[in-house]
């Protein structure tokens, strides 16, 4: 009996853990794109998002670079963390994410580098505007759970 139990749970452990990006999938609402760059919008914003901050640089032979800012602290000033980006299609990818534009929620998104879906959607800095409902309505059929968190997130906390 105590073999059947300790099978079950290193069974449970290995389906646990068996899913490799549990931890990056975010939002996971699919990104929407014209087909362009949108170069100029990504260029003239810091994107920001929990704990860090990018900014893309464009260098002089036409490359690309993501200068990541980690923020831990308020006082905390460490050099940041410079990464070659590389045009994938429409948006500018390093090593561990990508960021573009969504044409439909009319801002820089930042994507799983591997499914190209949105983690965290990029705001201007002051902008009030939650992730609410009239903006989440757009992607019921995507993805109805994080509809419904939010949903009832903003009617407790708005």
């Amino acid at each position: 009996m105590k073999k059947i139990i300790m099978a079950l749970l290193l069974l449970i452990g290995i389906i646990g853990f068996s899913d490799e990006e549990a931890g990056y999938k975010g939002y996971n609402l699919p990104f929407t794109s014209d087909g362009k760059l949108h170069e100029e919008i990504l260029l003239k914003r810091t994107i920001t998002a929990d704990d860090t901050s990018i900014e893309i640089k464009k260098l002089k032979n036409g490359k690309y670079q993501f200068w990541d800012y980690a923020m831990y602290d308020a006082d905390d000033t460490e050099a940041p963390r410079i990464s070659d980006a590389v045009v994938e299609k429409n948006v500018l990818c390093d090593e561990y994410i990508c960021v573009g534009y969504d044409t439909k929620l009319k801002d820089p998104v930042i994507l799983n580098r591997k499914t190209k879906r949105i983690i965290s959607i990029v705001r201007k800095e002051g902008d009030n505007q939650m992730d609410d409902p009239e903006t989440l309505r757009r992607f019921p059929e995507d993805n109805p759970e994080m509809y419904k968190l939010y949903r009832d997130y903003y009617k407790l906390y708005k």
